[in-house]
């Protein structure tokens, strides 16, 4: 990275300081390098952060975190950038904390069914190197280039989450580099050095770095859980003309708990774009289509979940639904079930009528709550000429579920993004009042999170974070308190 001139004395200083631990290449004050860290796809305002970091050792993130502690300079993680909530967006300048070259994988343990793996591992990084053990790890609907160690920690979404839930819940170890320059493990890899086979029976400290929007630590190292390929595939797929009959047949079918994945879309998500502005749905189309994956040993398993899944069907054709069973065109099927996918590998893909603006009210919603809201976030987008792009999706069987809007919109206008920006407000409003809660939520959703939340655990929250960062340096803001 090369400087730029005319840089005031005080940034110099600070940008040979950390020069000084990661090499002169990897500290920068550029502004040509910091815009590129300035924004994402969301609505979120685009900040620059005052210097951008590569480090690449554990060593190399304890100095920096020494060293703006000491200084009080915010640090802002960062690893492949993909996310579409603006977590990485500075929001008091700083230095961007760039992980992207510690990308190695530690260790897969084959037989006992867990990976330990650095930051910037990505996931098709991690599905090729898992593919030679005949193992596999869920994947999100997103490009594979996505950071697997940020998906988990954020409680990100992946292809196995009706089976074993989310990608948070298969870490099995951690360790972290606390704001103050501190090294913890948490889990079994805190009692024993390469023990990361599980975060139980100890305290389950690793929530301490789950969910907090990297405002907690510098998850340096992750352990996750893995899993076998069943060799036969099959994917069931239906259609229905309205919410109610598809949330029917997906709390039927989740019962059985036969599902790897278990996901419906609405008709203008499933258009790759997704319309933008509006366009309504035409007469002769269904509004929803499902897919459900499961994954089998045996042509026999593959057969008795047929059975069932053929049972459902007759079940919901019994009370006289819409729903029909469909063929998803070939492609289709291999963007659900393979990495990379051409369909929705990127983002991009879902926003390309918009101008490179999409943003989500991406909830874990009760799923008889769906209906309801759904028809809720419908009048509100169309009557901001927002296509109701939505996708539910079941976890864990029935316990809880997915309901996300993808909203494009053209960043390149401010009132179009502010259109946008104020219907996503909104529709995660009517989400909170059914019991929804956002994931990755960007600062606007943090501050109505907080609006409903009980004191106790805002006070809860404030005291942890005290008590990990007591100069407020991690990515500070984001959890809008």
């Amino acid at each position: 990275m090369t400087e730029m001139p005319e840089v005031p004395e005080e940034t110099l200083k600070v940008v040979k300081e950390l020069q000084v631990i990661v090499g002169e290449k990897n500290a920068t004050a550029a502004k040509h390098v910091r815009d590129a860290y300035s924004y994402d796809m969301s609505f979120v305002k685009s900040k620059l952060p005052d210097y951008v970091v590569m480090a690449e050792t554990v060593e190399q993130i304890q100095q920096i975190m020494r060293f703006a502690n000491q200084e009080k300079i915010p640090v802002i993680p960062y690893t492949a950038g993909t996310n579409i909530g603006g977590l990485c967006i500075p929001e008091r300048g700083g230095i961007l904390l760039d992980l992207k070259r510690m990308n190695k994988i530690i260790k897969i343990d084959a037989e006992s069914h867990y990976a330990v793996i650095e930051p910037g591992v990505s996931h098709g990084q991690l599905a090729e190197a898992l593919y030679e053990h005949k193992l596999r790890f869920g994947w999100p609907v997103g490009p594979p280039s996505a950071s697997v160690s940020s998906c988990a920690i954020n409680h990100g979404i992946g292809g196995l989450n009706a089976r074993y839930g989310l990608n948070s819940q298969e870490i099995t170890s951690m360790e972290v580099v606390l704001p103050t320059g501190e090294l913890v493990r948490v889990g079994s890899c805190a009692i024993v050095e390469d023990a990361w086979h599980s975060t139980l029976p100890l305290p389950k400290l690793d929530g301490l770095f789950k969910g907090w929007l990297g405002t907690t630590g510098v998850v340096t190292k992750l352990g996750i859980a893995v899993h076998p390929i069943p060799p036969v595939l099959k994917v069931f797929t239906v259609s229905c003309e309205n919410v109610e009959d598809m949330y029917s047949y997906m709390l039927n079918l989740s019962n059985y708990e036969i599902c790897d994945d278990l996901t419906a879309v609405s008709w203008w998500l499933a258009q790759v774009p997704i319309p933008y502005p509006y366009r309504p749905k035409p007469d002769d189309q269904p509004e929803w289509f499902s897919f459900a994956n499961t994954n089998s040993f045996t042509e026999k398993e593959r057969e008795a979940r047929e059975e069932i899944w053929q049972m459902v069907v007759d079940e919901e054709t019994k009370k006289g639904t819409s729903l029909k069973v469909t063929q998803y065109p070939e492609e289709a099927l291999r963007a659900r079930t393979q990495l990379p996918s051409q369909i929705v590998g990127s983002t991009k893909n879902y926003c390309k009528m918009a101008g490179a603006g999409i943003s989500w009210p991406g909830t874990f919603t009760p799923a008889n709550k769906w209906a309801p809201v759904y028809n809720a976030w419908k009048n509100i987008l169309i009557d901001r000429n927002l296509s109701p792009s939505i996708r539910m999706s079941m976890y864990r069987g029935v316990h809880y579920g997915m309901l996300r809007a993808m909203i494009p919109f053209n960043k390149q206008n401010p009132e179009e993004t502010e259109n946008a920006r104020q219907a996503i407000v909104a529709c995660l409003k009517v989400d909170l009042e059914n019991g929804g809660i956002p994931y990755k939520p960007p600062v606007d959703f943090g501050r109505e999170i907080n609006k409903m939340a009980h004191p106790g655990y805002l006070a809860l929250l404030k005291r942890v974070k005290q008590m990990l960062d007591p100069n407020d340096i991690m990515n500070p803001g984001k959890l809008a308190l």
